[in-house]
């Protein structure tokens, strides 16, 4: 924190008010490209959590401090947000059709032992307008997951022709 003294114009040209300046620290970090958004897909999180958003956004602005939260209290996943049009890609890839939105795309396996595969991916989407209902169904999708860590290295998505996507590898 900074802090910067002005002369203060009320009362008297002696005093002085004092002003803090801080700089605001991103806890979640920004998704620019594709390349990004596909390796956080190999990291060892059991969950991905997206939020989905646009510069002209209103709504993005006024709940993003809620998805910042969310991710404080998620600690075991990755959290991450994304501009739309600054990585069209991976709204694409993560089927996002309005914004603000949150995906979450379970990485590990199923209680079953089967592994999670992008038909299991959720998105969050407001519904008729309702952007303040974004954060908190977003919790309750998120609560209802059961995923079992995998072990070992996970292999890079590939690329699906037919629907213009990445899959996971399954062996």
């Amino acid at each position: 924190t900074n802090l910067f003294v002005k002369p203060c114009l009320q009362d008297s040209p002696n005093r002085t008010m004092a002003l803090r300046s801080s700089r605001r620290l991103l806890s979640v970090p920004a998704v620019k490209d594709f390349a990004t958004f596909e390796a956080m897909k190999t990291s060892r999180a059991p969950v991905m959590v997206g939020w989905f958003t646009g510069h002209f956004s209103t709504a993005s602005k006024m709940y993003e401090e809620q998805f910042e939260a969310m991710a404080k209290s998620y600690t075991k996943h990755s959290f991450f947000k994304c501009d739309v049009d600054d990585c069209p890609l991976a709204a694409y890839d993560a089927e996002v059709e309005e914004v603000p939105s949150v995906v979450i795309l379970p990485l590990g396996l199923k209680p079953d032992g089967s592994p999670y595969d992008k038909t299991d991916m959720v998105v969050v989407a407001p519904e008729l307008g309702r952007f303040d209902l974004v954060i908190p169904r977003a919790k309750v999708a998120l609560d209802a997951l059961s995923v079992v860590e995998h072990e070992g290295e996970r292999a890079p998505w590939q690329f699906d022709p037919a629907t213009g996507t990445t899959l996971p590898p399954h062996k």
